[in-house]
């Protein structure tokens, strides 16, 4: 275990339990990372939405209880933290993570990285979107708790429900009109056939079209994995992991992209 940010004392750690349920949790980040935002601390901000922390309890051999922020990552992004944990702009990010969850009301005494041992790939990363609404923003936070805290398919509700809002938000930038009761596969095509960024001419545009084309199918099928295989409804069966993180990776594949095209 590699100890990112240490208060003071002892440095042993025994994780217990996590703090509190993934949907308070959400919140409690969410007012973080806007704190840190709005005290202009962005790097902090930026690297907490990043790394996708729990918020656990802990003990040690004298007793002593506290909280800590903890994830538990893939080879590669460990590897990558623990670089980053060596320059000083990184490790003032972390003590500032730490003093923003503090005055909020949750005293952190501890930010720490472990490796996990027996994972998949490294999953397509959840973007930071330059067209943001609090819906959007509050799903893809969710999504990433869930992911961590119960799986991946788990997650595919809220993923469905930040690409639903993300796309809603291109519109009303873009003056788009749209039904109100429109799913993602409308509104994309919409998007795909009357926003500026998509009919100017471009280098490849028919190769690229039938990628964006093939992305659109994706969407379509969320919308019945959604309703079908998901937690959206009380269903039955679910998706099984591996295909539960395929249509999430793709959908976070999108917004990326979205994101980088639209800027």
């Amino acid at each position: 275990m590699i100890i990112l940010f240490n208060r003071s004392g002892s440095q042993e750690i025994q994780l217990e339990g996590k703090t509190v349920p993934d949907e308070a949790w959400s919140i409690i980040r969410r007012n973080a990372v806007r704190l840190l935002q709005e005290r202009g601390q962005r790097f902090a901000a930026a690297l907490f939405e990043e790394i996708p922390f729990e918020l656990r309890d802990g003990t040690n051999g004298f007793g002593d209880e506290f909280s800590l922020l903890y994830y538990q990552a893939p080879t590669e992004r460990y590897v990558k933290i623990d670089e980053q944990a060596e320059d000083s702009k990184t490790k003032n990010a972390f003590r500032d993570i730490a003093e923003a969850l503090t005055e909020i009301g949750h005293h952190i005494r501890f930010i720490a990285l472990d490796l996990a041992l027996d994972t998949g790939p490294e999953p397509v990363s959840s973007p930071s979107l330059e067209i943001r609404s609090d819906a959007v923003e509050r799903a893809l936070s969710d999504a990433e708790q869930l992911i961590n805290s119960r799986g991946a398919s788990s997650a595919v509700d809220r993923v469905h429900t930040a690409i639903h809002g993300y796309l809603r938000a291109i519109t009303s930038k873009a003056r788009i009109e749209v039904a109100e009761d429109a799913n993602i596969t409308k509104i994309f095509k919409e998007i795909r056939t009357k926003h500026a960024a998509f009919t100017k001419p471009r280098p490849g545009s028919a190769e690229i079209d039938r990628v964006v084309n093939a992305m659109a199918t994706i969407l379509d099928a969320l919308n019945h994995l959604r309703n079908r295989v998901s937690g959206a409804h009380p269903n039955e069966a679910v998706l099984d992991e591996p295909e539960a993180m395929l249509v999430i990776n793709s959908v976070r594949t999108l917004l990326h992209y979205l994101d980088s095209k639209l800027r």
